[in-house]
């Protein structure tokens, strides 16, 4: 049986208003009738239910939080930094996982509508015309945007500077002799995925380096796509190099890498985008586009509450893009000059372990004709 607050009372001797006054910090209260309203709750086990007082003055103090993956650590290090002001405030967090799919992200914001949040905080995989974002966004419910750039929606967001953080590593490649730069591209209607694509092309074009459509192989974020992806790379094309758009993408590299024995980055350099604490774990330890996930969870929850504080009223909309760094560790390798050539001839294909497959079988054959 559920404790209530008339059952405090009781056992303390004191009045309902008083024990009322005592949980809510309402109104003064003496030192002795507040150690035996505590004493009573502690001996009964009672439990306040933040929810119905919070309904009671039209706030629920939870916040919505829906995340596109939660197999992804990017999001985990992202849902740290909205915990770590969501408790400063002595909020709740509601934290639900759509996969990527828009229809169960509509079903969850809906959902979360009638649960009547204070706010959300939203990693969105609907396009900017869709009507139930359209219609969240132009509600009184405080709302921010994380990691997907809406350029025309007027709410906060809080997303990485993609395209540069791409570009320079695709740049850093370039540097070291690569010419043939296979690239695992994540799910393309994304903009964050976009943005790295088109940080890939300009760094290519910028080089004098022509783009070659069969270097781009669909990974959809995943590991298992990722894995199929590099398995295509490898067997179709004379990459010396892998850079990956997304972090899961990269697992599935090198999970291929390591069925195959092939070796990094003597047969293949490879860069991912976004750091994790198994980066460092590999060896070699991965070469990686760094994003600031802590940062920009902390920063959109910085936003929500102070819209909360606005009373449905929204402030300005702030679009905030936080930098990303390149962090060059072991995974890549400079090439010799002579292997760069566009990618198309016989010392290029030297550097594909696939081709150096192809010659160890010829001169088997040789070496038993003889």
């Amino acid at each position: 049986m559920t404790t209530t607050i008339r059952d405090i009372a009781r056992q303390a001797g004191v009045s309902i208003t008083t024990v009322s006054h005592v949980i809510n910090k309402t109104r003064f209260v003496s030192a002795e009738l507040c150690t035996r309203v505590e004493q009573a709750i502690e001996k009964l086990g009672y439990q306040p239910s933040f929810l119905g007082r919070g309904l009671r003055k039209g706030k629920s103090n939870t916040i919505g939080l829906i995340l596109p993956d939660y197999g992804n650590p990017f999001f985990l290090r992202v849902a740290r930094g909205i915990n770590e002001q969501v408790q400063r405030h002595n909020y709740s967090l509601i934290t639900c996982n759509t996969d990527e799919d828009p229809r169960q992200e509509e079903f969850y914001i809906k959902l979360l509508q009638h649960q009547r949040v204070d706010g959300f905080v939203i990693a969105s995989a609907l396009p900017d015309n869709n009507k139930t974002l359209i219609s969240l966004t132009n509600s009184h419910i405080p709302l921010v945007l994380i990691d997907r750039y809406y350029k025309e929606l007027q709410v906060d967001q809080v997303f990485s500077d993609n395209e540069a953080g791409t570009y320079r590593a695709i740049v850093y490649l370039v540097k070291l002799g690569h010419r043939a730069i296979g690239l695992l591209e994540g799910i393309p209607s994304l903009r964050p995925i976009k943005d790295r694509v088109a940080g890939y092309r300009r760094a290519l074009q910028e080089h004098g380096i022509e783009e070659n459509g069969k270097l781009i192989a669909q990974g959809y974020s995943q590991i298992e796509e990722g894995y199929t992806a590099t398995e295509y790379l490898i067997n179709n094309t004379n990459i010396t190099a892998i850079f990956s758009t997304n972090n899961m993408m990269t697992l599935g590299a090198l999970r291929y890498f390591k069925t195959k024995r092939i070796k990094c980055p003597e047969d293949i350099s490879l860069i991912g985008f976004d750091d994790a604490d198994w980066t460092t774990a590999f060896t070699p330890s991965l070469s990686v586009v760094a994003q600031q996930a802590y940062d920009m969870g902390y920063r959109a929850s910085e936003l929500l509450f102070r819209a909360i504080a606005k009373n449905g009223e929204r402030p300005k909309p702030l679009h905030i893009e936080l930098d990303t760094t390149l962090l060059i560790r072991e995974s890549t390798v400079t090439i010799t000059k002579n292997s760069t050539a566009g990618g198309d001839n016989a010392n290029t294909k030297a550097c594909n372990p696939a081709s150096k497959k192809n010659r160890i079988v010829a001169l088997e054959i040789q070496i038993a004709s003889k």
